[in-house]
């Protein structure tokens, strides 16, 4: 990757105005990597934009820059560059084909800058970059460090996933140490959810079902309208079900219109849900994945569900 980063600093150097976008329906990980590169370029008397197609998610808000999001590609000449987007149509702008540089941690990223940084063994986009900063020459200043701080927390689930490392926690004190507040950064990123979000729960935990080690949840249009939940998301639904002593793997449907489907699967060691989301051109990692599938609600989670069923069916065997 040396030479790589060489290149990213030339253009970062070049650039006078620099747009970092992040993935539609953004996690911690993606909004904190566009913030905190967003800031630290500042930082550098660049004129950064930070771009989301859709716009910041309110459970995001506390983060520092966050009142700066934009919903739309800055016009004019401008250096592109993505954060945790694994491919080019996951960042809602189909006007933008050419990326300058791609900052990234997903095995199924599809190398579509001129650039890319891209390291599946990074426990999350935002340690890349922070990783990145001194050979990039990125100041890293208490802002800096909140949202890089967030965006690993919320990647790792609180320092929980298989990826999680000494290096990893030694990283988060690093960005304590520049700053960072852990006891906010956790607070805000992983505990609080909105009153919305906590009744659009019950909405999808009333449909709970299991069948064998495989647990499921939908939230249909009817469901975040009932209660008035605001965005396209489960708010974190799927985070909760794997919870559940009984799962190997969770999913979680929600309908995001008449014939689109946004899934996302959960896993534990032995069934890699990053194989299954492909199979509907989805990605992401191992043990944690999603797709964006076309067809009505009940059609793709019977597909959704025979796939996933068949995974496990093996393990279950095996482990019986």
């Amino acid at each position: 990757m040396r030479s790589e980063v060489v290149q990213a600093k030339q253009l970062l150097d070049g650039a006078a105005r620099i747009a970092v976008v992040a993935h539609e329906r953004p996690d911690g990980d993606a909004v904190g990597s566009m913030l905190g590169l967003c800031l630290s370029l500042r930082e550098r008397g660049k004129q950064a934009h930070a771009v989301l197609a859709g716009g910041l998610p309110g459970r995001f808000a506390f983060l520092p820059g966050a009142d700066e999001v934009e919903r739309r590609m800055p016009e004019g000449e401008i250096l592109v560059v993505t954060v945790d987007a694994a491919d080019l149509d996951r960042i809602g702008f189909p006007e933008v084909r050419k990326v300058d540089i791609n900052f990234d941690h997903h095995p199924s990223n599809t190398r579509y800058a001129a650039v890319n940084l891209v390291d599946p063994q990074a426990a999350a986009t935002t340690s890349l970059i922070y990783h990145l900063a001194p050979e990039l020459g990125l100041p890293i200043t208490p802002a800096v460090a909140a949202n890089l701080l967030t965006g690993l927390l919320t990647d790792t689930i609180g320092f929980r996933t298989p990826n999680v490392t000494a290096d990893t926690l030694r990283l988060a004190a690093d960005l304590i140490d520049a700053g960072a507040d852990l006891e906010r950064a956790y607070r805000k990123g992983l505990v609080e959810r909105s009153y919305l979000a906590v009744r659009y729960w019950g909405q999808g935990l009333s449909k709970l079902e299991r069948q064998g080690e495989l647990v499921w949840a939908s939230l249909s249009l009817a469901d975040r309208k009932s209660v008035g939940y605001p965005g396209p998301d489960d708010a974190d639904l799927i985070e909760l079900l794997t919870a559940i002593q009984e799962a190997r793997v969770a999913v979680v449907f929600v309908e995001q219109s008449e014939n689109q489907v946004k899934v996302s699967w959960r896993g534990r060691p032995g069934v890699d849900v990053a194989r299954l989301a492909a199979q509907f051109g989805g990605g992401g990692h191992t043990l944690a994945a999603g797709a964006i599938i076309k067809g009505g609600l009940q059609p793709v989670m019977d597909q959704v569900l025979a796939a996933t069923g068949a995974a496990i069916r093996p393990i279950e065997q095996t482990t019986s």
